[in-house]
Order: structure tokens, then sequence, then C-alpha cells
């Protein structure tokens, strides 16, 4: 009887523990912007330090590649050099404030001279899908 008990709170602890929802205060992820009238709009951060936009605007397809840094809550990013069409000038790194309230995030300008990229992001409230 006392060795049933030991197993069975063993086992609800590991189911517990293994059942613990990711890390929500992570920016690295895919998040989907939250307005849906006439787009999509999806921004992954990899683990890589990479990160894609992608852009589904009445059927046409817009693609962004880029790096990415996390220093004392700022979101430093930048184009890459290797895609064919950048948003922004190479040379502009663009630096955000953000705020994760559950699966939720939120963009505020620091410093960006890019303003494609800065209405965007600060725009938009976006939901994390993974």
């Amino acid at each position: 009887m006392r060795y049933t008990l030991i197993l069975t709170i063993i086992s609800a602890s590991l189911l517990l523990f293994s059942c613990q929802p990711k890390d929500q205060t992570s920016v690295k992820g895919t998040w989907r912007s939250l307005w849906d009238k006439d787009m999509d709009l999806q921004l992954h951060l990899g683990e890589n330090n990479q990160f894609k936009v992608v852009l589904n605007r009445t059927g046409q397809v817009h693609t962004n590649l880029g790096w990415y840094d996390v220093e004392d809550g700022i979101l430093m990013i930048k184009d890459s050099i290797d895609y064919p069409l950048p948003v922004c000038n190479l040379a502009d790194t663009g630096k955000y404030k953000f705020q994760i309230t559950k699966d939720t995030i939120q963009f505020t300008v620091v410093d960006d001279r890019c303003e494609r990229r800065s209405y965007a992001l600060q725009l938009e409230r976006f939901v994390r899908v993974n």
C-alpha cells in the first residue's frame, strides 16, 4: 500500500512537470499579427537568432529575413544582406522594447530609422503560434 502511494506521488509529480507550458517570457517562436482584415503577417524569431517575416496580402506573399538579438529587454533587429530585397537599409538596426502578456507580444520603438519596419512592429500586437 505504501509502495503504491509513493509510486502514485512520483508519477503525478513527473506528469505535472512534463506538462508545464513553454517559457512565455521568451521572444523566440512564431508570432501572428492580430490584424487580420486584409493581410496575414507572421514573425518567426528562431533559436539561431535569425528572423523571418512573411506577409500575405491580397494573394501576394512577401518575405524578409534578418538577424535579431535581445539585450536588457530590448529586441534589436537587422535585415539580412543575403536576401535579395531587404525592407530596410542594411546599416539600420531597429531597437524595440517588448512586453509579453500571456501569449501576446507588443513592441514599442526605441530607435529605428526604417519607417516600414517600425510602423509594422509598433502598431501590431502579435499572438504566439508556437
